[in-house]
């Protein structure tokens, strides 16, 4: 068994070498301060008049991308007018990692020898998170799943997904929130036999970037992932 770091993936004394188990730990319980959730500030504009039973895709009108994105700019501007860090989660739209990737250009966090972002997140004055719902669900769902995934921000369109993964794995997206690990842990495993992220950097957006950011991690969930 091997267990996987931010940087490494290490092979657990006393397991079996050639096997094809990892284990994470994820970040639960996660506090600070600096933190901003966009979920949480999207529930008082809630869209009553929208009747999403008679339509599942209308919950992505219920709490549409065009407020969250108007929400997101706010809370960005006034962080930087203030000097004052923080870190947004649930993000789910294209728009604000387009947003992010453009201050962290400025601010010279684009390493062009590596062709890729290297972000000071302990430093950097605003970090951005979202959710594994939103990386796993899109707007094609609705028809299958119903009101499973009647989640908030809600899933939004398959575009916007593609984008967070992109941003993932370019370091604009830092970190990736979990609601219950129990079962979650599928969704995860479907990232990882899918390709859509490596095994350490799903460490990094799990636990070991919300260190660096300087979040407060109230809990530490084990687990054991066997790919095939």
């Amino acid at each position: 068994m091997k267990q996987v770091l931010s940087h490494s993936i290490t092979l657990i004394r006393d397991t079996e070498p050639l096997d094809n188990q990892y284990l994470f730990q994820i970040a639960n319980d996660v506090s600070s301060p600096m933190i901003i959730d966009l979920a949480e500030v999207l529930k008082e504009f809630r869209n009553d008049r929208v009747e999403f039973k008679k339509d599942y895709k209308l919950w992505n009108d219920v709490y549409p991308g065009e407020k969250e994105l108007e929400l997101f700019n706010e809370i960005v501007e006034k962080a930087l007018t203030d000097e004052q860090k923080i870190h947004i989660v649930n993000c789910t739209l294209r728009e604000e990692v387009q947003f992010i990737r453009e201050l962290y250009e400025k601010l010279g966090y684009f390493d062009a020898k590596e062709n890729r972002f290297v972000v000071p997140f302990a430093t950097a004055p605003v970090t951005i998170g979202t959710n594994i719902r939103n990386l796993v669900y899109s707007t094609k769902d609705y028809k299958s799943k119903r009101e499973q995934i009647c989640f908030i921000p809600p899933p939004r369109e398959p575009g916007h997904v593609k984008t967070l993964f992109a941003a993932i794995n370019s370091w604009v997206v830092s970190t990736v929130s979990l609601n219950d690990i129990s079962v979650e842990k599928e969704l995860i495993e479907d990232l990882l036999e899918t390709e859509k992220v490596n095994l350490t950097t799903l460490s990094q957006v799990m636990y070991g970037n919300f260190l660096e950011i300087g979040c407060q991690i109230g809990k530490i969930e084990e687990w054991i992932v066997e790919l095939s």
